[in-house]
């Protein structure tokens, strides 16, 4: 048994990286998903993004294993997939949709072979966590001072990529994920920034504005909407991402969470050889180690509840609300991103970014 002709560019092994594996979920188009095959060709499991971001948050990284990621789903409530029969009539399979609340169907053959997979829109279907609104407010205020002269006259926000504002390509996303209306807070330059959107008519969107007088910090900016909706999502204006807003959403909700955190993974190498010592005498030496971490976004969900916290004035900055949630006995969950995301802050990260965006 091995992956059909149709799927192939859908599988991979147990031995796979997981940086394969995302390779092929990002491939995969709406289906959103990696099928997994043991040694022989049998057909073990369907990868998701969730399955992968699951792996990360217990420490698995790029270079790991597609074993781990099915070790890591094994505990989870669906250890196994949800199949249906290839001859199967539509009525059961939207059935199943609507049953396990899925965003893909596997269809198997008489061996249990995968042949097609069906995803929720061909279904007509979508799961609970797919389409659902939220405001966004996207931080656009800073001064950029690390391209300049590029942002002598520019706000960093606006400088072109390909053509388009950074801006505009982050604020099309975000509708395309979702979001009713949009927030921009702005600081320098903010004409250049108003006079591009307007009041979103163009964009099919509401945006308004919220203007710092002096730099608040994003949690300060928060302080200055004029009104607050139960899911919100804050953005840095000079982050360009791929992230699956949609998906972010879904986890924060499912969470139970005042402030989900999405986190990429920062990794590097120590260039020598690293001497661990007790007492004056080297125990061990490892040679070029390398180190990964999650780190910060940017980008963050929050619940109404988070709003009753935030000062009422003056600067405060995001980590800022994290520690007052925390101490506050509030949940904060961390949402790993394996999409592409740049922070483009310096000249070599604004070259890049027409690469990849």
């Amino acid at each position: 048994m091995k992956a059909s002709d149709q799927l192939a560019h859908l599988s991979v092994t147990l031995d796979s990286k997981i940086s394969d594996v995302i390779a092929r979920i990002q491939a995969s188009g709406p289906v959103a998903c990696a099928l997994l095959y043991d040694a022989t060709g049998r057909f073990i499991n369907v990868i998701t993004d969730g399955d992968v971001r699951r792996a990360f948050l217990e420490g698995y990284k790029l270079d790991d294993s597609a074993r781990e990621i099915n070790e890591v789903k094994a505990k989870t409530a669906r250890p196994a997939p949800i199949t249906a029969s290839i001859h199967s009539a539509p009525a059961e399979r939207k059935e199943l949709f609507r049953e396990h609340n899925l965003r893909q169907l596997i269809l198997v053959d008489a061996d249990g072979a995968p042949v097609a997979i069906v995803d929720h829109y061909a279904a007509d279907h979508s799961p609970s966590y797919i389409n659902r609104s939220f405001t966004a407010v996207v931080m656009a205020g800073g001064f950029g001072t690390r391209l300049r002269p590029l942002t002598a006259d520019t706000p960093k926000p606006m400088l072109q990529i390909n053509g388009r504002p950074m801006l505009e390509i982050s604020i099309e996303k975000l509708i395309s994920h979702g979001a009713s209306r949009i927030f921009i807070a702005t600081h320098y330059l903010p004409e250049k920034i108003t006079s591009h959107f307007g009041n979103g008519e163009r964009f099919g969107v509401d945006i308004q504005y919220v203007h710092e007088e002096e730099p608040l910090g994003t949690g300060g900016a928060l302080s200055l909407l004029p009104s607050i909706d139960e899911n919100t999502l804050v953005f840095n204006g000079d982050i360009l991402t791929n992230l699956d807003i949609g998906m972010f959403l879904a986890y924060h909700l499912k969470s139970g969470s005042a402030m989900t955190i999405a986190a990429t993974q920062y990794s590097f190498q120590v260039p020598f050889g690293v001497i661990s010592e007790q007492n004056s005498f080297v125990t061990h030496i490892e040679e070029k180690p390398s180190f990964s971490f999650q780190v910060n976004s940017g980008i963050y969900f929050l619940s109404k509840k988070v709003f009753e916290v935030l000062p009422k004035s003056g600067k405060y900055n995001m980590t800022d609300v994290a520690h007052t949630l925390i101490q506050q006995s509030m949940p904060v969950s961390c949402f790993p991103i394996f999409e592409h995301w740049l922070d483009v802050g310096r000249p070599s990260d604004y070259d890049l970014a027409a690469k990849l965006f």
